[in-house]
């Protein structure tokens, strides 16, 4: 009778884990479906399109970075072992897919941490801002986050800890249980989680604190242009530092579980984590790596225009009316009558008011 009720349970969990691997599994062929275009389409958009092609949007660029590393390389690995319920690649892969993960976790991170930031230099001391975010500068910092994480993610192959596959996690992660370890997990709890959420949350608290008072001198009716000119500018502004918040909200929630839990299991605050929790937070940080693209285009219309333009471009191409002979014969008339001189002076003034519209522009918007 025994046997039979502990045969029943093993069956009740299996069917249960095999229920979690299809949930699972289904999310990340999702998340990589969606994450590797949409995290594209972010760099893509930053890099070719002037009026993207500020400071926030440069450190935006660098988080979608982070999150298709995550959708190129670690969910697919993940994704392996969720459907075979174990380890069946190299042992080499392990170790990389533990450093990728970690890399792409510090960085994204230090990335949100670069944009609150920034965020307050451009809200709070907009005067400052345009000296200390210059685009070489901001690309400075970028370039330190990288070398940060990475010195953070690279002691486990050098022997102080190791990446290890656990298959609750169903990836390759830090080896939490050894009492050995504990000054890594300190050392990464310090650096890479305290300190980040410190940089992050206190200076959107400033922020908040200052359009508190800003929302309060508004009140008073003012018919000056120039006033008003400022107030669209700082109300663009905090259009921009609201869809941040949300990014950083999002990242928040997702990652916030995952981190805690290992962080009490490093710290033996725990000894086994289940499960369906472990599974659950890991699912939640590939999510995070996919969801961003989302909230920009949703969120921000110059991001939006640009994703339309570029996946609506092969259907404008194909339904795009042809021109009558009559009308390309006039067209080619007028612009054989335009001399050249005409026309290169047109690019020139053209140019120049582009190049104005984008220093103007390149502001922390």
């Amino acid at each position: 009778m025994m046997n039979g009720t502990r045969n029943s349970n093993n069956q009740t969990i299996h069917e249960d884990f095999l229920a979690l691997r299809i949930f699972q599994g289904t999310g990340m062929c999702i998340f990589i479906l969606t994450g590797i275009p949409g995290n594209f389409l972010v760099c893509y958009l930053v890099r070719r399109t002037r009026r993207l092609r500020t400071v926030t949007n440069l450190i935006i660029s660098n988080l979608a970075v982070a999150d298709l590393g995550v959708c190129l390389f670690n969910i697919p690995v993940s994704l392996v072992t969720v459907i075979f319920n174990r380890w069946v690649l190299p042992n080499y892969v392990c170790r990389i897919a533990g450093l990728t993960f970690a890399l792409f976790l510090f960085e994204a991170l230090w990335s949100l941490a670069l944009v609150s930031i920034s965020r307050y230099w451009c809200i709070v001391q907009p005067a400052k801002f345009s000296y200390i975010f210059t685009r070489r500068k901001t690309l400075a910092m970028i370039i330190g986050t990288w070398a940060l994480s990475l010195l953070c993610a690279l002691p486990p192959l050098f022997g102080w800890s190791r990446y290890v596959f656990t298959v609750d996690k169903s990836t390759c992660y830090f080896d939490l249980s050894e009492k050995s370890d504990l000054p890594y997990t300190v050392t990464l709890a310090i650096v890479m989680f305290i300190l980040p959420y410190i940089l992050i949350t206190v200076p959107y608290s400033n922020i908040f604190r200052f359009i508190r008072g800003h929302s309060r001198r508004l009140s008073v009716n003012s018919v000056s242009s120039s006033l008003r000119k400022t107030n669209r500018a700082t109300f663009q502004d905090f259009k921009v530092t609201k869809l941040l918040l949300v990014v950083v909200c999002v990242f928040a929630a997702c990652w916030t579980p995952h981190i805690v839990v290992n962080l009490l299991n490093g710290f033996r605050m725990i000894k086994k984590i289940p499960r369906i929790l472990d599974a659950i937070s890991i699912f939640l940080t590939f999510l995070s790596s996919s969801c961003n693209p989302f909230i920009y285009g949703l969120m921000n219309k110059k991001f939006r225009k640009g994703f339309r333009a570029v996946l609506c471009a092969p259907c404008q191409k194909c339904h795009k009316p042809k021109p009558r002979k009559l009308e390309r014969k006039v067209s080619g008339e007028t612009t054989r009558n335009l001399s050249s001189k005409s026309r290169s002076s047109h690019r020139r003034e053209w140019k120049s008011v582009a190049d104005k519209g984008a220093t103007v522009y390149e502001t922390c918007v």
